[in-house]
């Protein structure tokens, strides 16, 4: 099932009873993003966790984010009515979690989203937590982790681009590592079900930017995506005082995965996020 939203969602969203959640959304979008997903719903993210899972008719919050591991009671009409009190009290509830796991990447990932919107930037960052949908794919082909950051376009040429963001050394290796990531996306892209994920992906990225250009959400104006390059860049920011041996590892990696593909990396810092 592709990314979509409800017609009738966004109608409410634009004109209707959600038309405040969506100012306010607008408002914060450098903490605030929202995303097109499956099933018509659209989710809203803060610092890479899902702060709303909106339906047609639905709200939701995971309850893993609170200590009585409950989702609250009063969510549909903060949402509607009072939007910004639902967020406020919500961050701190996030804030405190990801306090807890150490989530170093999450803001990271968010504000490379944030700084790469503008249409004279190279990139247009259209989506985080892109997974690929594989439905019409038989469930013993399907590929696991069919997931990747950030999912984008090189606005010049039109060329869909995965973005994978790495944040320290530590990040770089084992499960969730270069080398993984290198092999699901050939797997995706390249692989046995090439047709039908590249099918998938292209539905995707129109019906997202149909939908953000209707909710005024992005500047894409006569933007057409293209399949004739699909890339996977990593994105790599530092930890502070760490040795930078990222050269080395991100060789070793790529090595590793035993691919013929040349695959490029963009370093960003905390006073610039702009890929370039």
């Amino acid at each position: 099932m592709a990314r979509k939203i409800n017609d009738k969602l966004i109608e409410r969203m634009t004109i209707g009873d959600l038309k405040l959640l969506l100012n306010y959304l607008k408002s914060e979008s450098k903490r605030l993003r929202i995303e097109v997903r499956q099933n018509g719903k659209c989710f809203v993210y803060y610092k890479k966790c899902k702060i709303l899972d909106i339906g047609l008719r639905s709200y939701h919050i995971d309850k893993k984010y609170f200590e009585d591991k409950k989702e609250p009671t009063d969510i549909k009409s903060k949402v509607i009515n009072t939007p910004k009190k639902y967020f406020e009290e919500t961050i701190q509830v996030i804030d405190s979690w990801l306090l807890k796991h150490k989530k170093n990447e999450f803001e990271t990932q968010q504000n490379i989203a944030f700084y790469n919107q503008d249409k004279n930037d190279r990139y247009l960052v259209l989506d985080m937590e892109y997974n690929f949908s594989q439905n019409n794919i038989p469930s013993d082909k399907r590929v696991k982790k069919a997931g990747f950051d950030l999912l984008g376009m090189e606005r010049k040429t039109g060329n869909i681009v995965f973005f994978e963001v790495k944040k320290g050394l530590k990040a770089l290796t084992g499960k969730a590592g270069i080398k993984t990531h290198i092999i699901d996306f050939e797997e995706c892209l390249f692989g046995e079900n090439k047709t039908k994920f590249r099918e998938n992906l292209l539905s995707d990225v129109k019906n997202t930017i149909s939908d953000k250009q209707t909710l005024g959400l992005i500047e894409a104006p006569n933007l057409l995506p293209s399949l004739d390059e699909v890339e996977l860049i990593f994105v790599y920011e530092p930890d502070k005082n760490e040795s930078n041996n990222y050269s080395n590892i991100f060789n070793k990696e790529h090595q590793a995965a035993k691919t013929n593909k040349k695959y490029k990396s963009i370093f960003v810092s905390n006073n610039n996020y702009k890929l370039i």
